[in-house]
């Protein structure tokens, strides 16, 4: 090698250096989620039952003697036993704001149409369209023993609908952006995470009863031994609600920032899902994280048919876990 090709050789090394990243002194290792011996899981280890494909992205699903998905312009039946798709009731127009079995009939919002369906499944047809509007809640929809109930606009209207003549005949006003509803404890229970509230509403005088401060923007709620369950996305944290005394009995630290996810009961735990960490799974009696799988993945988990299933939006997938093999599925 030569002078000249020495020295081409050295700027090329040169240019090469300082193209390359640099490494951050002041930069930390990722340490999010629970870091306790035994509790934290790799997502991968955990196998599934099944994985449903959709050609839309689900919005939600509810129970019966199967499980019923809405998605994109249908509601996708999925036999319980072989999880395998069945005959769609079609008809929707852009579902969304989850869905919900009560009083009789299957009812789920269309974004497309801003208006609320109802639907029957026997023989399963669209029953009537009612003009409702729709924001970006979900759930948007709850029931009470006499009506469904739908977060209907993202500034501030609760909307009481009438089951039988399929019409709105009330309206609560709420804070701007409320993103989601539960019934429980013969009370609506609504999170308002812009106003760190989650807002009580007696379904007897359509007036919102109670105020309870739960900080950090509250966005998701599920109901289960005799308590709300309230998921929290800013500091990614569940907040446990008494329903005797209104107010916050525990906190329990996910230590998932930014926990844009969905909470949910069933089979004796509290279940979370979550950017990063799929599956976290709580013990009620406790009120401690006992699993947390992390890895790709997370969504909108839900608790029916004594499965744990994963709603998974980008992926247009349904994910079928057995609550029995998640709690067998031990860290390495």
């Amino acid at each position: 090698m030569n002078s000249r090709q020495i020295c081409v050789a050295a700027v090329v090394s040169l240019l090469a250096v300082a193209a390359a990243p640099k490494e951050n002194k002041n930069a930390k290792k990722s340490n999010a989620g629970i870091q306790t011996p035994g509790i934290q899981i790799p997502f991968a280890t955990l196998k599934s039952d099944a994985e449903i494909r959709l050609e839309a992205a689900p919005s939600g699903i509810v129970f019966t003697t199967e499980a019923l998905i809405a998605a994109g312009n249908a509601v996708q039946r999925v036999d319980a036993k072989t999880n395998k798709a069945g005959e769609a009731i079609p008809g929707l127009n852009n579902a969304c704001g989850g869905l919900l079995n009560a009083l009789s009939n299957l009812w789920v919002v269309n974004c497309g149409s801003k208006s609320l369906a109802k639907l029957e499944l026997k023989p399963a047809k669209i029953a009537a369209t009612i003009e409702t509007g729709a924001g970006t809640a979900s759930p948007a929809l709850a029931a009470s023993t006499d009506s469904i109930w739908l977060l209907s606009s993202d500034n501030a209207t609760l909307s009481r609908i009438d089951p039988n003549e399929n019409a709105v005949i009330a309206e609560v006003r709420l804070p701007a952006r409320c993103n989601s509803i539960l019934f429980a404890e013969t009370s609506l229970w609504i999170t308002c995470p812009e106003a760190d509230k989650v807002l009580r509403v007696d379904p007897r005088t359509n007036l919102v009863d109670k105020r309870i401060e739960v900080a950090g923007k509250p966005i998701s709620l599920s109901f289960g031994e005799a308590s709300v369950w309230v998921l929290t996305q800013k500091e990614g944290k569940v907040a446990q609600i008494d329903p005797k005394t209104n107010k916050v009995s525990a906190t329990i630290d996910l230590l998932i920032p930014n926990a844009a996810g969905s909470i949910a009961f069933g089979d004796g735990s509290v279940w979370v899902s979550a950017p990063g960490f799929p599956i976290t799974r709580i013990n009620p009696a406790t009120a401690k994280v006992v699993q947390q799988f992390a890895g790709d993945g997370g969504g909108f988990v839900y608790s029916g048919l004594s499965s744990v299933w994963l709603v998974n939006p980008k992926t247009n997938t349904v994910t079928r876990y057995d609550p029995k093999r998640i709690a067998a599925t031990l860290a390495d």
